[in-house]
């Protein structure tokens, strides 16, 4: 983290610059238009260094995505070279946010590939209510719009690939089975999931949907409690101290989602989709061990990579932990590209 500094809010004041915030810096985003060059306000130019992305060195084009739920705060990168190698579709975790991400986006592009990636629903600059989702179905509804609107943008060029961290690689492997079971090509050739959820740790609770729907009943949210989901002390410093943009409460709407979710992830038929799988086996936040063997179950487990010193949340682990997931990044990237499964 080191050359990737998150800086203090206290420095962008004495920059001049304002510290984004989830309620106003997004009323600033105009319609993402890739048809012309992108020239940041003042308040996103702010964005942008707190979370180090104007270090990127890359085409860049920021704003939301209009869909009937939701005005999604999407990001495009592209690397500055002629050949460019594909694009990767890069979703992240829930309670988290796409600037974060600085640190996986840089190696992504620096293995030639343009980079998509948006807040979820509730989180970061999108709208939503904070934290929260009625259905996942919704994260599908929204894939599905982003897809639709960029699906002709020449910044960005197949092979399209998938990553998503935790949430994000739930999203991409409910993407993966609705579609096999539609027999029909996902938008994506190939997937790596990073800690992927299926199951949260310590499940036993979620899969009680009365005592849930009891709990919203009374509680529309419950307070977040920061857990020290890696070995980073200086990224986990700014998510619980520092980052405007960290939800300080969970909806019970997520949590309730979740868990019919959860048993809607188990009723699909397998599939011969290849993934590619990266855990940590210090990982608390999600039964990860359950987890590895649905996605055995489920699609054909291209590669699995155990960090056993490497928690959760992995984009941002300390890099001795992270050196392995370095390795496995341009493995996954450059690897033989197959379009039909069916």
């Amino acid at each position: 983290m080191a050359d990737i500094p998150f800086l203090n809010p206290n420095i962008l004041k004495s920059l001049d610059l304002p510290v984004p915030s989830r309620q106003e810096t997004p009323l600033l985003l105009e319609p993402l238009n890739l048809n012309r060059a992108y020239e940041p306000s003042k308040a996103l130019q702010a964005y942008r260094h707190l979370y180090a992305l104007d270090k990127l060195d890359a085409d860049f084009w920021q704003g939301y995505i209009k869909m009937p739920l939701f005005k999604l705060h999407t990001q495009i990168y592209r690397p500055k070279i002629d050949n460019i190698k594909g694009t990767v579709f890069l979703l992240h975790g829930y309670l988290e946010h796409s600037g974060i991400y600085q640190p996986i986006i840089r190696e992504l592009l620096e293995q030639g590939f343009s980079v998509l990636t948006y807040d979820l629903p509730g989180h970061g600059l999108s709208d939503g209510n904070a934290a929260s989702i009625q259905n996942f179905d919704h994260y599908q509804q929204v894939l599905h719009a982003v897809h639709q609107y960029v699906k002709h943008a020449e910044q960005l060029p197949q092979p399209w690939l998938g990553i998503g961290q935790s949430t994000g690689g739930a999203i991409w492997m409910h993407h993966l089975l609705d579609y096999a079971q539609q027999r029909k090509n996902p938008i994506v050739e190939r997937v790596l999931l990073l800690s992927p959820l299926v199951r949260p740790a310590k499940t036993s609770w979620w899969h009680n949907p009365v005592g849930l729907g009891i709990i919203r009943r009374i509680k529309k949210e419950v307070p977040r409690h920061f857990k020290r989901n890696n070995h980073n002390p200086e990224f986990l410093r700014f998510v619980r101290l520092k980052d405007p943009l960290q939800p300080r409460m969970m909806g019970m709407d997520w949590i309730l989602a979740m868990s019919k979710w959860m048993q809607e992830m188990e009723d699909r038929p397998a599939c011969r989709i290849p993934v590619w799988l990266a855990q940590g086996a210090q990982d608390q936040t999600v039964d990860w061990r359950y987890n590895i063997e649905f996605i055995r179950r489920k699609f054909r487990l291209q590669t699995l990579l155990m960090l056993e010193e490497g928690s959760h949340q992995l984009i941002n682990e300390r890099a001795d932990i992270r050196a392995a997931l370095t390795g496995l990044i341009p493995a996954f990237l450059h690897a033989q590209s197959t379009k039909d499964y069916y």
